[in-house]
């Protein structure tokens, strides 16, 4: 689960801009850059994760999630972060640090049922996953969700 929090820049920070490291984890990165005196996307802190095969991703998540007006905001930005990290799982030789707490998160949540996972998918990938199934004529676990005919 992705979690971020628009931090503001304190009033009163001393003169001297001290240039912030590298982040180590995707949130971490983003707090830092929501931080960051000037625009967000110029941050030091999350660089690596633009920079590397999926900084286009990460632009488009990270804009929209600043531009959000959702009351639980970036709410409206779930398909572009799940683009992102699906991007990220692509490239783990890069972005294996970012995965790892990403992966840490979900190990909290109960795991989803099959039947949890399918009414999670849009009409058209249901209506994609049910033709697999049928063309290939798999044969389902005993517990797996059938969905009516």
């Amino acid at each position: 689960a992705i979690t971020m929090s628009a931090a503001q820049p304190k009033e009163g920070a001393a003169e001297k801009k001290e240039e912030p490291e590298q982040a180590k984890s995707l949130e971490e990165g983003l707090e830092a850059a929501a931080a960051y005196e000037g625009d967000p996307l110029d941050c030091p802190c999350i660089a690596h994760m633009k920079e590397g095969p999926c900084g286009g991703e990460f632009v488009v998540a990270y804009k929209c999630f600043l531009d959000s007006k959702e009351e639980e905001k970036g709410s409206d930005c779930i398909e572009s972060f799940r683009a992102m990290q699906l991007c990220f799982q692509s490239n783990p030789e890069y972005y294996d640090q970012f995965l790892k707490d990403a992966d840490d998160d979900d190990e909290e949540e109960e795991p989803l049922t099959r039947e949890e996972m399918y009414n999670k998918l849009s009409e058209e990938d249901r209506k994609e996953a049910d033709k697999i199934w049928h063309d290939n004529a798999y044969k389902l676990p005993a517990d797996a969700y059938r969905p009516p005919p």
